[in-house]
């Protein structure tokens, strides 16, 4: 009778650098149609709605700003893979908190909300709270040694 063959060595578990980059190309989906509908509803707003002060502009700069600091991220977490530690991905990782901010000021405290905007900003949200939970997996999986069965 021939010895048994061991069976191949695999992770027990995937890892969790799948699920983030899978994540980041969903999101940059979900993100051209956000910023689309973003700058249409400002656009509306800027027509429609009488703005006091610099509202209006501070409303503007905000998004503008978030639109980019979030293609910036988008495009770095696209480039980089967090299983080869590349900066890109680590720095798209950090990204996060400021487009978090962003969104939070659109959802909370810019001068004219819109339904629509709630539903938008609240998605994004979520997609930024899965992304980042995925991401702190991964740090942590890379702490622990691998076991193999």
């Amino acid at each position: 009778m021939p010895p048994k063959k061991p069976p191949p060595l695999v992770p027990k578990k995937p890892n969790p650098s799948m699920n983030y980059e899978v994540l980041i190309y969903l999101n940059s989906f979900y993100f051209g149609m956000f910023a689309c509908c973003e700058l249409a509803m400002g656009l509306l707003k800027a027509i429609n709605l009488s703005y006091t002060g610099h509202a209006m502009a501070q409303d503007s700069v905000v998004m503008i700003s978030f639109i980019l600091l979030e293609t910036i991220r988008l495009i770095l977490g696209r480039k980089g893979s967090l299983a080869e530690r590349g900066w890109t991905a680590i720095l798209s990782v950090f990204l996060t908190a400021p487009c978090f901010l962003g969104v939070s000021y659109l959802l909370l405290l810019q001068t004219y909300k819109l339904r629509l905007e709630y539903c938008l900003c609240t998605l994004q949200i979520g997609l930024y709270i899965t992304e980042l939970w995925y991401a702190i997996l991964f740090v942590f999986s890379l702490c622990r040694p691998v076991t193999y069965d």
